[in-house]
């Protein structure tokens, strides 16, 4: 059993390889992972992207979308064999609330030096470690938003949630430079209730 089969059969709500869109998909070269603390306001803007982007959207190739909540270096597996990483993440800034930045590569370790929770230390790491031994994808992105409000709370700011629609459409926008199509995801019906 491959690594990518072992991570579905061990975690199936971390892993999603074929959606039934594109049967026989091989498993994804790209990694998405959305990190935040989702009862830390808008410190979880980056778990309500990935979320949404899982609910709304198939891709083809195939693209591993993964809840990585406040994880750090225990993602490192999940590095392996990739070509691409795209991390959508809370960011300190003093820009506005809602603002969003790209950034690439190295780039991204000199950006999560001023710490909006403590998981940017383990990203950080994550991101060294990976380079150290190895298993770092060629190419990484850092979607970080500008967060308005960081407190014991459940759910986004306003201000972020009416952002989340730019958010994902830059996403979209990172995943189709990568050659990544998108199209949205058929709609599900609930079960009925008797």
């Amino acid at each position: 059993m491959r690594d990518a089969e072992l991570l579905s059969a061990a975690a199936p709500d971390r892993a999603r390889y074929d959606d039934g869109l594109w049967p026989g998909a091989e498993p994804a070269s790209t990694l998405l992972v959305g990190l935040g603390n989702l009862i830390f306001g808008d410190e979880g803007v980056g778990v309500h992207a990935m979320r949404r982007l899982e609910a709304d959207y198939a891709f083809a190739p195939a693209l591993e979308l993964v809840d990585g909540g406040t994880s750090g270096l225990d993602l490192l597996p999940l590095l392996h064999g990739r070509e691409r990483l795209l991390l959508i993440d809370a960011l300190a800034s003093d820009a506005p609330p809602g603002t969003i930045r790209i950034i690439r590569n190295r780039a991204i370790r000199a950006a999560l030096t001023e710490k909006v929770s403590l998981h940017h230390l383990g990203i950080a790491d994550l991101l060294a470690l990976a380079e150290l031994v190895g298993c770092a994808p060629p190419e990484i992105v850092l979607i970080g938003i500008v967060p308005e409000r960081l407190e014991m709370q459940l759910g986004l700011s306003d201000r972020l949630r009416e952002r989340l629609p730019a958010i994902i459409a830059t996403a979209l926008a990172v995943l189709g430079k990568w050659g990544i199509e998108s199209r949205p995801a058929p709609a599900q019906t609930a079960p009925e209730i008797a």
